[in-house]
């Protein structure tokens, strides 16, 4: 598992460092660390269900704050929980432009053992750094 729970950092609400060696893979691992807060088993989440969708921002922490709120939109809108992400990130222009699809299904209360319901992604001590060649994400998750 590329992420760990930090019981240290925050109690009220889920806290969670993510480690991948990409840049996409780090997006890839936030979004199933932000499903896997709801649904105790992420391979419980069936692929039934593609959402595409892109998001902007200027700073690269931003864009995965943005990335990780559309999905909790998702979920709150629409009732989908994904476990299965493509993401493509581009620079232009002095912005940062990613793209995704988001692979999952609808809740299903029989199905899936929900043990959260992460309702924002906090600003709070988030974080996106790259230190060597080592991408980590800091994020405290409102539940």
């Amino acid at each position: 598992m590329p992420y760990i729970y930090k019981d240290d950092i925050s109690i009220a609400d889920a806290a969670i460092e993510v480690y991948s060696d990409s840049l996409e893979g780090i997006f890839i691992d936030s979004g199933k660390a932000l499903t896997n807060t709801m649904v105790d088993n992420l391979e419980s989440v069936d692929i039934k269900k593609e959402v595409e969708f892109k998001v902007e921002s200027k700073e690269i922490d931003m864009l995965l704050f943005e990335f990780l709120e559309q999905l909790v939109i998702e979920k709150d809108a629409n009732q989908l929980i994904f476990s299965e992400f493509k993401i493509n990130i581009k620079e232009l222009d002095g912005k940062y432009e990613l793209y995704a699809v988001a692979k999952g299904e609808h809740i299903d209360y029989k199905k899936h053992e929900l043990c959260a319901d992460v309702k924002a992604v906090t600003l709070h001590k988030f974080s996106l750094t790259k230190e060597d060649s080592r991408w980590k994400a800091t994020m405290i998750l409102d539940i």
